[in-house]
């Protein structure tokens, strides 16, 4: 721990010298994040089959991406947030340097920084006001909001989330010294420094950054986003999917026992589920590119008795995952304990990478292909798939799942959209990702069961 408190803060600097006091934009229109309705490609005329490659391809610039993640960042937010003293919901609103005003301020500043840096690039950044009854106490807190519009508004919308709140013991207490290093200073301090990194790139999809109030109090800040702003819309927003990064910064229990590389991935069952799915393609993204992180799919929403931010957007119906990790030391959870000192660095520097590599890997890859263009014909010694192309695809990646696994089983590349094989039969569902000229595969169209695709 000399080491991380030897570190110099030196980047944002900038955001020290931004004033405390803010005023808050209206809560902005959406810029064209509806999906359209897709124009279908013709199916590929049956032929005899192409090359086809087990495995995966790769985008050399997703390892570059990953290595401008800088820990004096990672570290000098989480000072600034566990400087705060608390970030309890019933803390103090209108203090400059104590409290979850203080902190809304502090994340309202640092998204307004990545804005300001990058002048050409539609951002916007606001607060949602989240109004509640808690413990017979009315609350009044808010949700700091930052989007990069995506330039294909068929690569859709993600979101990425952390809860900015804290609390303390006993847990109605405002004041109590609830400094959240663990829980959530590092889910945030990663949220802010993919949002840097990402705002300087290209991506076909929309982000939306969301740092959420009230989540140790019952999801409420998670809660009015979904209610009072993706569904507010008319039509609704249509949601690719949900990343909630939720203490990523500690691979010990309270035993001392260590686990420095599993990142746990929860998501809602069933385990064809849309949230499912969604964390089979961020284990996918994350063990592609990178063996420092093992992502571990677990086959619950979240642990028991728990919760997460992202049980608000499954619940709703939107594909969403927890990314966590590996060990908890529940002994540092919701007190005073939960101190800098409860931080690993080099632990979280490789999580955020992880989860860098998700939302990049989603963001920027092309939009997959319709799942109801995939047609399964049966022919002598196999069966041969077809699908609609998407355009600007060389190729695609074919997963495939049995019944009872959580990830794929098989993994396909073909530079067609069309696939001769003989052991279709062998698995239950199918999905597929288109892959661009650089490499880079997205997102994989929803699942089908192989025995439904049968003509």
């Amino acid at each position: 721990m000399n080491r991380l408190r030897r570190a110099t803060f030196c980047t944002f600097a900038i955001l020290s010298l931004l004033a405390c006091a803010l005023t808050t934009p209206e809560q902005p229109s959406m810029l064209n994040l509806q999906l359209p309705t897709p124009t279908l490609a013709p199916l590929a005329t049956p032929t005899p089959q192409s090359d086809v490659q087990v495995g995966r391809p790769l985008d050399r610039q997703v390892w570059i991406l990953r290595d401008e993640v800088q820990n004096d960042r990672l570290m000098h937010s989480l000072s600034r947030l566990v400087g705060f003293g608390t970030r309890h919901v019933l803390s103090p609103v209108d203090r400059a340097n104590y409290g979850i005003g203080a902190a809304r301020d502090w994340l309202f500043q640092a998204f307004e920084a990545i804005r300001a840096a990058h002048p050409s690039k539609p951002i916007q950044v606001w607060t949602q006001p989240v109004w509640y009854t808690w413990q017979g106490q009315h609350v009044r807190s808010e949700n700091v909001i930052a989007v990069l519009q995506g330039s294909d508004v068929g690569a859709g919308v993600y979101v990425v989330g952390a809860h900015y709140d804290s609390i303390g013991a006993p847990p109605t207490d405002g004041n109590a010294y609830a400094p959240g290093a663990n829980d959530n200073g590092s889910g945030v301090a990663a949220l802010l420094e993919i949002a840097q990194i990402m705002a300087g790139q290209p991506q076909r999809a929309t982000l939306i950054f969301v740092a959420f109030t009230a989540e140790e109090t019952g999801r409420q800040g998670s809660l009015a986003f979904v209610e009072n702003y993706l569904q507010a819309h008319m039509p609704p927003i249509a949601l690719r999917g949900m990343l909630n990064l939720d203490m990523l910064g500690s691979m010990r229990d309270a035993n001392g026992r260590t686990d420095s590389r599993t990142l746990r991935l929860f998501s809602a069952a069933p385990n064809d589920s849309p949230s499912r799915q969604l964390a089979r393609q961020v284990a996918l993204a994350i063990s592609t590119y990178t063996d420092e992180v093992l992502p571990v799919l677990q086959s619950s929403e979240d642990r028991i008795g728990r919760w997460g931010d992202q049980m608000s957007f499954s619940a709703a119906g939107y594909p969403a995952v927890r990314l966590i990790q590996s060990l908890e030391d529940h002994t540092r959870q919701h007190n005073g304990r939960d101190s800098l000192e409860a931080i690993d660095l080099d632990y979280l520097m490789r999580t955020t990478r992880a989860a860098l590599t998700a939302v990049a890997v989603l963001s920027g890859g092309l939009a997959p292909p319709a799942a109801e263009s995939l047609r399964l014909t049966a022919i002598p010694n196999g069966h041969q798939l077809v699908w609609a192309g998407v355009p600007q695809a060389v190729a695609y990646v074919v997963a495939l799942r049995q019944t009872a696994s959580l990830g794929y089983d098989m993994l396909l590349t073909v530079n067609s959209a069309l696939l001769t094989w003989d052991q279709f039969m062998r698995y239950e569902a199918i999905s597929i990702a288109a892959v661009d000229a650089n490499g880079r595969f997205g997102g994989f169209s929803p699942e089908v069961k192989v025995r439904d695709l049968l003509r």
